[in-house]
């Protein structure tokens, strides 16, 4: 849709997406840079509650955006939000979270977006988190855990998003919780089965809020300038 940035996936749900994209958007904005943030769909929590995505997003962006702005559309029930919506008898649509993105996107140089749990998630009837990612046309950043089966889940989300013809920048691993043969060996290993860069990997921290470290320490932050 003419915009620059980073459309943010994952390997699942609860791996750490919304960290990622959140120190990603306080390292860029307070070095000089003006991305947005943009959770359009969120099932399980009501946005303004401070452990939401869409709340955590905008506290570590430094975005003037309203809460809102970056999460137009919320449903409580922590479901897929196809199935969320359709309990909740609304019907939104691809054309509906493009032209929020649009009018949000115009405030901003570039935009960080954040999909849910995985690529194939459904939205809604109709459409789902590829649907979008193909109509904004941003490059990916794949998030995954450094645990035992990524690399299944890592090489199938690359497979499905390459047959959707997406532009992969890299993958971003978020920390392990434990350290072991798997989670030591884990990058090495997948660096022999893809060709999509590993932009680096992330502590393990237990508070969203909670990570006082510089990024560039951890991932490659030219990536994204």
């Amino acid at each position: 849709m003419g915009n620059k940035g980073f459309f943010i996936t994952g390997t699942d749900t609860e791996i750490g997406k919304t960290f990622v994209t959140a120190e990603l958007a306080n390292y860029l904005n307070t070095h000089d840079q003006d991305f947005g943030v943009f959770k359009p769909l969120m099932s399980g929590a009501c946005r303004e509650n401070q452990q939401s995505d869409a709340y955590v997003l905008k506290a570590r962006s430094h975005v003037s955006d309203s809460l809102e702005e970056i999460n137009p559309f919320q449903w409580q029930e922590a479901l897929a939000p196809a199935l969320a919506q359709k309990r909740a008898k609304t019907n939104i649509t691809l054309d509906d979270v493009l032209e929020k993105y649009r009018v949000l996107s115009q405030k901003h140089k570039s935009m960080l977006v954040e999909g849910a749990g995985g690529i194939t998630v459904p939205y809604g009837d109709n459409f789902n988190v590829v649907d979008l990612a193909c109509a904004l046309d941003l490059p990916l950043i794949i998030v995954a855990p450094n645990k035992l089966g990524v690399i299944n889940h890592i090489v199938l989300t690359i497979a499905f998003a390459k047959q959707h013809h997406l532009t992969i920048a890299g993958i971003i691993f978020n920390g392990a919780k434990q350290k072991g043969i798997v989670e030591d060996t884990n990058l090495s290993l997948l660096k022999n089965l893809t060709d999509v860069r590993i932009i680096g990997e992330l502590p393990w921290v237990t508070e969203q809020l909670a990570f006082e470290k510089s990024l560039d320490q951890f991932i490659d932050i030219s990536s994204f300038l």
